[in-house]
């Protein structure tokens, strides 16, 4: 009898059987062709799954399809438990009237900028206010500020505790862990 098994690559492969031969024989033949393991190799015929031991070829007609056993999906995951709340986003204060931070208005009407404008940027485009410099958050341009003799202001101090600061000079020399006794 001949039969003909269609691989999962889509090839078909013809087989010579006889009638009475059980469709583990068949597994057998298949996987010396294809080169996969006859334990994992399920055929079907129709609609039907054909069993190893019970059946013999005489009840199915000429084309089978094979394809490959699954072992079963991917373990599932366990749920991770968070001991921390979630962070909260920032959330923009909307300020009414904020532009009139920029400017200031004396008793007899006259308007002054407090904030400088940048040059490079269009009107309109203030630069940030810091203790010795003033930067343009837009195109970086930055420049110093000055004293009345034309020096430039000293840079301010960080708050950071002294022991900070020591621990970070030690790490920067090599530490003690890189100390010969």
């Amino acid at each position: 009898m001949q039969i003909f098994v269609k691989t999962l690559t889509g090839a078909t492969l013809t087989l010579e059987v006889e009638e009475s031969c059980p469709v583990y024989d068949l597994k057998s033949l298949v996987s010396e062709q294809t080169g996969i393991d006859a334990e994992e190799i399920v055929l079907i015929h129709g609609a039907t799954t054909m069993s190893d031991e019970e059946e013999t070829l005489s009840a199915f007609e000429s084309t089978i399809n094979m394809v490959v056993r699954l072992c079963g999906g991917k373990k599932k995951r366990k749920k991770k438990i968070y001991t921390k709340p979630k962070r909260i986003a920032h959330k923009h204060k909307k300020r009414p009237k904020a532009i009139l931070e920029y400017f200031n208005v004396d008793n007899t009407g006259k308007i002054t900028k407090l904030k400088i404008e940048c040059e490079k940027c269009p009107a309109g485009t203030y630069m940030a206010d810091h203790p010795d410099r003033h930067t343009c958050g837009k195109c970086g341009n930055m420049f110093y500020k000055l004293t009345k003799d034309g020096k430039r202001l000293p840079i301010p101090k960080q708050n950071k505790p002294a022991a900070v600061v020591k621990e970070v000079a030690v790490a920067a020399k090599g530490g003690a862990k890189g100390k010969k006794k």
